[in-house]
């Protein structure tokens, strides 16, 4: 059977923009983080070294955070847990700044 590679060209292009829409979202959620709350902002940047490693990590889901983002837990109020997986507590539950 004959394959269409335009067909592939066209998924291959969509998903290509998809990922670059989703590297800027994801750039862009770090910037507001860094405007609202920038004590987490810079201990996260402390912690991963870099603003890429440290704004992925902000949008991974984290099994202590109940499969929640970062992100997710700020916007659930949940301080308070945010700031138990950045003190240590993700260390013990298999989630560190060498996993990203």
């Amino acid at each position: 059977m004959r394959r269409n590679n335009s067909v592939f060209a066209a998924v291959a292009q969509n998903l290509t923009r998809i990922d670059e829409i989703r590297k800027a979202a994801v750039a862009e959620a770090f910037s507001v983080l860094e405007q609202h709350d920038p004590e987490v902002a810079d201990i996260l940047l402390t912690q991963f070294g870099d603003r890429k490693r440290a704004a992925s990590w902000m949008c991974a889901s984290q099994r202590c955070l109940d499969g929640r983002t970062a992100y997710q837990a700020l916007a659930d109020g949940d301080i308070d847990g945010l700031w138990d997986l950045i003190a240590g507590d993700s260390v013990r539950d298999g989630i560190s700044p060498d996993r990203v």
